[in-house]
């Protein structure tokens, strides 16, 4: 034991350190012979980690990133974005998420400028006050950054957090949190960003293939009721395999191709398209409907009347237009009826001033971290996977609030929390919390959402117009 403290106090002479448990099994006439143990010492007294910090290969890594010379030329807003956008590629959700953004946003963009080193100098204690969250878990967040390669522990011999700076602003000396691997991985993030985008829709896209497919199957099977028993049969044999959404999805193309070729001769089925509009008379109504949705869905045969998909999502919001404005309106002043409400009706009350206009105005960085337009109602909903990890919020609280308020209106809450968060992250300490908050309010009816957006569009303009000039 006192061999153990003395190889310890050796290598923390300096203020530095390496794991105490590798020197514990590496006596001190043992270890310098050692390649890869010098190594990690050497590491170590080179990347200034505090004597205090129980060091594992991922923070060697980001302390060997952050000695690179060779940096990309990057800006701040430009790492700010990938960043956000890689998070749920890193795993940062929730109070980490929070916490990094709050770093980014401290850190002067001339750091991020030519071999400067944007480093960050903030307590861990006022991290806690930021976040209404404790110390111990900030140092936790902290961590899981700096293994995950985009922050690098930058530590003063005392272990405080400073930086010192010339005349002209620069960095002279600085101990904190340094963001130089986040520049140096930028090109690996922006790939990890990019596929993980693909693999998202791959997979809402092979979701809406299945669910289309399946009711295309039965759509036939009801026009062909004397083959429909073996059809019938494959579908479920293929549902039961539960090959994923891909895979099932190309299984039920060959099954419907088939069908088609089954009950068709060679000339119709080379007219006929896949997708399964099968006995559908043309829709040739040009007038639009007085719900917000029929601007945006486009003309459905049988099939799209399926409410049922995968992980117990709706396929096709029920129309809003088959109720009245009137007994809408007569709803609100009927605290009791509130309860007996039904999704739509919540739904066209949210959404009743609120248009994807307005929210594209409202929430211009939510849209530039989704990398999304959102010109229609779908587009929004699509991107509902990839904003709800990004404020922590689970799948199943997810699918909750869009059973409550509907698809569209809980993506539309869902865009003005991930906007609100980023604004300003001190005023909201969870915004998984506040999204459901909003959910209950809606369902109580006293949710204005209109107000929100409009207010978020007027801060979004004034920042415009002070950038400009």
């Amino acid at each position: 034991m006192t061999g153990h403290w003395h190889n310890q106090a050796l290598v923390s002479s300096r203020g530095m350190v390496m794991c105490a448990d590798l020197l514990a099994f590496h006596p001190l006439e043992r270890w310098s012979r050692n390649p890869w143990v010098a190594e990690q010492l050497v590491m170590a007294q080179a990347t200034e980690i505090a004597s205090f910090r129980r060091v594992t290969p991922g923070i060697l890594a980001s302390a060997r990133l952050a000695m690179a010379n060779d940096i990309p030329q990057v800006s701040k807003a430009e790492v700010a974005v990938i960043l956000k956008k890689a998070a749920p590629v890193l795993g940062i959700d929730g109070a980490t998420y929070h916490i990094m953004d709050i770093l980014i946003g401290l850190s002067r963009a001339d750091d991020w400028k030519g071999a400067s080193r944007p480093i960050v100098a903030i307590s861990n204690a006022k991290l806690a006050e930021y976040t209404a969250r404790s110390v111990r878990q900030v140092s936790r967040c902290i961590r899981r950054l700096v293994e995950a390669g985009i922050v690098a522990y930058r530590d003063s011999p005392t272990g405080r957090r400073f930086v010192y700076r010339d005349k002209d602003g620069e960095i002279g000396k600085g101990y904190g949190l340094d963001f130089t691997p986040a520049r140096v991985r930028i090109h690996e993030l922006k790939r990890l960003v990019d596929e993980f985008q693909a693999r998202l829709n791959g997979e809402q896209e092979a979701r809406r293939a299945t669910t289309r497919l399946a009711r295309a199957i039965v759509d036939a099977c009801d026009a062909y009721p004397d083959q429909a028993e073996g059809w019938l049969a494959e579908l479920e044999q293929i549902k039961r395999r539960g090959q994923g959404n891909e895979t099932e999805a190309q299984a039920l193309e060959e099954l419907h191709r088939r069908i088609i070729t089954e009950v068709t001769d060679d000339v119709v089925s080379n007219q006929m398209s896949c997708e399964g509009d099968m006995n559908v008379a043309p829709n040739i109504n040009t007038t639009h409907q007085n719900s917000f949705e029929s601007k945006y869905e486009r003309p459905r045969s049988n099939e799209r009347d399926s409410l049922t998909s995968d992980n117990d999502r709706a396929a096709v919001v029920p129309p809003t237009e088959r109720k009245s404005g009137a007994n809408r309106r007569s709803g609100q002043h009927l605290p009791g009826a509130r309860a007996s409400r039904s999704t739509d009706e919540i739904q066209s009350e949210v959404l009743s001033s609120v248009s994807v206009g307005l929210i594209r105005s409202a929430c211009p960085e939510s849209c530039e971290i989704t990398g999304r337009s959102f010109k229609s109602w779908p587009d929004l909903t699509g991107a509902a996977e990839i904003m709800r990890v990004m404020i922590g919020l689970s799948e199943a609280a997810w699918v909750d609030g869009a059973g409550k308020v509907g698809r569209y209106a809980a993506a539309a809450i869902l865009i003005t929390v991930l906007e609100k968060s980023m604004r300003s992250p001190e005023q909201i300490s969870s915004p998984g919390g506040y999204f459901r908050a909003m959910i209950d309010r809606a369902v109580e009816g006293s949710l204005h959402l209109e107000k929100s957006l409009f207010g978020l569009a007027d801060g979004a303009l004034k920042r415009a117009r002070g950038s400009a000039s």
